[in-house]
């Protein structure tokens, strides 16, 4: 079974995270299951913005929409099982199943279902304050927000999480803190507000707040991805 990895960053920019990322799909992979990656094409955004800069602002995130969308069709042309979109606000998914017939998985609606199913609440922790709402607008969409505490705000921004894959200590005290917030205000689930941040905690084993997890949401969208299309298999 083959699986396209569709991100929301030019993953030739971050070299690290791809490294990072391809361990990460590897471990977590069903046996039988490969997971290529594929993110934004280089210059989307680079070198004057952030795919943290597109991801909050309405008036480029169309410019990633639609190339999530796009490399969805391509996968599905190439012959793919499914595709697994890591962004946590689920930008593309809807537009991608209208778009084509294989299955499509998305991080935030994933982890979601996920924590719902191991947390009476969770709680989404992210680094950008900016989009908080359209997270929690997400949790609204999707039906949850009774299951929901409120999104919590890590302090640190995009170039401090792009530097923790060489010097992790800072983010991970930021996030710990942030996380025990969420846990204070009633979650026991943790999802990591976006992936890239979720990588760098993964790959140092941060994987509970005291008693409580932190769902790993790249590894629930591959299985997610994987479990719709041995389905759709199954129906065939």
């Amino acid at each position: 079974m083959r699986i396209w990895h569709q991100g929301f960053v030019e993953l030739e920019s971050l070299p690290d995270y791809i490294a990072a990322l391809t361990s990460h799909v590897r471990a977590v992979a069903w046996p039988g299951v490969s997971v290529d990656l594929h993110g934004l094409a280089p210059g989307t955004y680079t070198p004057h913005r952030t795919a943290a800069d597109i991801a909050r602002d309405p008036t480029l995130v169309e410019i990633g929409l639609r190339q999530v969308v796009d490399n969805i069709r391509r996968a599905e042309r190439e012959g793919y099982d499914a595709a697994a979109i890591t962004i946590v606000q689920n930008i593309g998914l809807r537009e991608a199943r209208a778009a084509v017939d294989i299955p499509v998985a998305s991080y935030g609606e994933a982890a979601m279902h996920v924590a719902c199913m191991v947390g009476q609440r969770f709680s989404v922790v992210a680094f950008d304050h900016a989009i908080a709402d359209i997270i929690e607008h997400e949790i609204a969409q999707l039906g949850l927000a009774s299951r929901a505490a409120p999104v919590e705000v890590v302090d640190t921004d995009y170039g401090g999480v792009v530097e923790a894959f060489a010097r992790p200590e800072r983010l991970i005290d930021a996030f710990t803190k942030a996380a025990r917030r969420a846990v204070d205000g009633g979650a026991d689930a943790i999802i990591p507000g976006q992936t890239i941040m979720a990588e760098v905690l993964w790959q140092h084993g941060i994987h509970r707040i005291g008693t409580v997890p932190i769902v790993d949401a790249v590894g629930v969208t591959v299985a997610m991805a994987a479990l719709l299309a041995t389905l759709r298999r199954a129906g065939d």
